[in-house]
């Protein structure tokens, strides 16, 4: 895993959920723009957990190797299911189910930046 990365996909988690949250107070359903932002967020997500998994396809192994690839399985997963419920069900909670996600992206990194420290 690249660090570099990591830290940037939590940032754009971080903001997607502050956004999420922003539009539940406002109660506004998300936005074309915020359902974007989120699909990019998803393909940084994607190009992280590919490294992840060439990496350890290639013999690093981390501390807990079936939690990593748990965590690389899962937070590929996270957004896509909030992105389509947010966009098929257009209220403020959609925000919600979009911060919820988003929070859950960022918590998974920031653990998957712990465990990805070799044997």
């Amino acid at each position: 895993m690249i660090a570099g990365l990591a830290w940037t996909v939590s940032a754009l988690a971080l903001v997607a959920m502050c956004w999420g949250l922003l539009t539940a107070v406002l109660d506004k359903p998300p936005g074309k723009a915020q359902l974007l932002y989120a699909a990019g967020l998803e393909l940084v997500v994607v190009v992280q957990s590919v490294i992840a998994l060439v990496r350890l396809g290639t013999g690093f192994r981390p501390v807990e190797l079936a939690t990593t690839i748990g965590y690389l399985v899962g937070i590929v997963v996270l957004v896509p299911v909030a992105w389509f419920w947010a966009n098929s069900e257009r209220t403020r909670f959609s925000g919600v189910v979009l911060a919820i996600a988003a929070a859950a992206v960022a918590a998974m990194t920031f653990r998957l930046l712990v465990l990805w420290v070799p044997r």
